[in-house]
């Protein structure tokens, strides 16, 4: 990928900046040796601000080193498989760091800065955490320092070999075990079996119904109710989302979870989420049917059903852009669908001219979308008319199947 000027002046400033202030810190120690020839702490200070020095080159190394593991990033996958319950196995898609200690790179997720109690969770309620030392008790300037930084030194040193260690054997863990009931995890095989005889959400999901047809449940999971469900559904979604980002603060989000209706124990297969302080007023985030439940159709249901969610509260929306490609791809069809009806066979077809805003009326889909799409569909002619030919075509070679029945629907709250 090639940079831009601006790109490329930017990082060459931060270079220059990271070597001043090196000098800088270089130069001081240079003064403080000159200065302290008669003050018996001298060596001890020096030591010191030698320290902050090469301590501070070694932390921007591990920065680098880190920038593309930010928010769980990874290029390359490092599970190579999921056990998702007893019965179903595939392989991930995309590589996660959220799940792993990132000093030892084994399961256990780290992130004390935040607080985040609830992030040290797996199936056995507890996993590896890395120990600070309380503000309170950090060494003075003087011979303690010195020692303090060592054993800090000492530490990084391990770290990077436990790292290059697991990193060179390829894969961090070969299987990686989840409930598919509430999406806690595990390394063990048998962690897992004990855990599932006794889940909470076995036979009992949590959050209220908002759909349900013969067919299909559809049930809203509040983050800031269910916050350790959700967190542990977000870090199983990036194994399979290659541009998720977000984990641990769920507290502003609705999990909508799909169920088939009926089973005796109901087992999630897929699900959106809402941003219920989204600026542009967004009626989905993130979107994923699971692995063993896709090419049912079930994305198609959950797009629309996010706007079946939208009209009720009387307001055009759409998904949080920019949408990933198989997002557009999915929302394409869906939206090429619904406009094709509603010009040919439904509310608008005896409309002698209709307008945007007409469109998006009936269909509650944002211009812009509408736009993309009669550009995707190529029936725009001369003077941005649309060309009813081209979609009627369109709709004898395509199966129309709208999936969310409005008898069903339970939005009331």
């Amino acid at each position: 990928m090639e940079m831009n000027q601006q790109q490329t002046n930017t990082i060459i400033s931060k270079k220059k900046t990271t070597k001043t202030t090196k000098k800088r810190k270089i130069n001081a120690i240079n003064a403080k040796t000159s200065n302290n020839n008669n003050n018996l702490n001298a060596d001890t200070d020096i030591d010191a601000a030698a320290y902050d020095v090469e301590e501070e080159e070694e932390e921007e190394e591990e920065e680098e080193e880190d920038e593309d593991n930010l928010y769980g990033i990874l290029n390359t996958r490092n599970i190579k498989q999921v056990q998702f319950g007893l019965d179903k196995r595939f392989p991930t898609w995309y590589g996660s760091n959220v799940y792993f200690n990132p000093d030892t790179l084994t399961l256990g997720i780290n992130n004390n800065h935040n607080n985040h109690a609830s992030q040290h969770i797996a199936i056995s309620g507890t996993s590896p955490s890395r120990k600070t030392v309380p503000s309170h008790s950090l060494p003075t300037r003087d011979t303690k320092t010195v020692t303090f930084a060592s054993i800090s030194k000492q530490a990084r040193n391990k770290r990077k070999q436990q790292r290059k260690l697991v990193t060179n054997s390829g894969y961090w863990l070969d299987t990686l075990y989840i409930c598919e009931y509430c999406f806690k995890y595990t390394s063990d095989s048998d962690s897992l079996a004990l855990h599932t005889l006794k889940c909470r959400y076995k036979n009992s999901p949590p959050g209220r119904i908002k759909y349900k047809s013969t067919k299909y449940t559809i049930r809203r999971v509040k983050g800031y109710k269910h916050k350790l469900f959700c967190q542990c559904l977000c870090l199983f979604t990036k194994l399979f989302l290659d541009n998720k980002s977000m984990y641990f603060k769920v507290d502003h989000y609705d999990f909508y979870i799909l169920y088939e209706t009926g089973t005796s124990t109901p087992n999630p297969m897929g699900f959106f989420s809402k941003d219920l302080i989204s600026y542009n007023r967004n009626n989905l985030a993130c979107i994923l049917v699971f692995p063993p439940y896709q090419r049912r159709k079930l994305g198609s249901l959950l797009i629309e059903f996010s706007y079946k969610l939208s009209k009720f509260d009387n307001i055009t929306s759409g998904p949080e852009l920019p949408l990933s490609p198989f997002g557009l791809i999915g929302y394409l069809k869906y939206w090429s669908q619904i406009i094709c009806w509603e010009l040919i066979e439904g509310q608008l077809a005896n409309f002698d001219g209709v307008t945007l805003e007409n469109i998006s009326t009936v269909t509650g889909l944002r211009i812009n979308d509408i736009i993309m799409t009669l550009k995707h569909l190529g029936c725009i002619g001369e003077n941005n008319q649309i060309i009813l030919n081209v979609l009627r075509t369109w709709l004898k070679a395509h199966e129309i199947s709208f999936m969310i029945e409005d008898e069903y629907l339970l939005l009331d709250d």
